[in-house]
């Protein structure tokens, strides 16, 4: 979840963005989180409160992270042998080269969206840059309804992922609308 540079002063929220400061309220971020999630806004604004501080993170760190996980399944992918082995995911929808497809898009995209992340921390970071980083966002939560994805995941850590990124993409779009 995004941090900073964000400061949060009894429900006003200041993000830096490329040397542009937005100001945001959290009613604002929980109405949009809401609107993305099918969250009541009652369990919008109880998620959102309940982010605690060491959960939050830089743009630079988030990019990092992502970065990092996306190169973690690449890795994955290049050890997946279709010619000797048969994989316990592998199903009649569901074959070993599709899997690796799958993955490979996914891993693909966690890099991408970790890139454009750490883009939002530079200086030079723009309106533009957000709006790629909310599109980004969306191609991300699609790949959460692949089956590969979807087999190897549970659904808590998936629902969670989507969440963690519909929280960030709700931060991005109060801020754009802040203006």
């Amino acid at each position: 979840m995004l941090k900073g540079p964000v400061n949060v002063v009894r429900g006003i929220i200041i993000l830096i963005i490329g040397g542009t400061a937005y100001t945001v309220s959290q009613a604002d971020v929980v109405n949009i989180f809401s609107e993305e999630t099918g969250m009541s806004q009652v369990a919008a604004e109880q998620y959102v409160e309940n982010i605690s501080d060491d959960e939050l993170a830089s743009f630079y760190e988030i990019g990092l992270d992502f970065i990092s996980y996306g190169e973690e399944v690449l890795n994955m992918v290049s050890e997946i042998d279709c010619v000797n082995y048969f994989y316990e995911w592998e199903t009649a929808t569901l074959t070993c080269e599709e899997g690796k497809s799958q993955l490979n898009k996914f891993g693909n995209d966690e890099i991408a969206l970790g890139e454009a992340y750490k883009v939002l921390s530079s200086e030079s970071a723009s309106e533009v840059d957000i709006y790629s980083v909310i599109r980004l966002i969306d191609s991300d939560n699609e790949n959460y309804s692949l089956e590969i994805v979807v087999w190897l995941f549970d659904y808590s850590e998936i629902d969670e992922a989507i969440n963690i990124n519909l929280y960030n993409k709700a931060l991005l779009r109060a801020a754009l609308d802040s203006e």
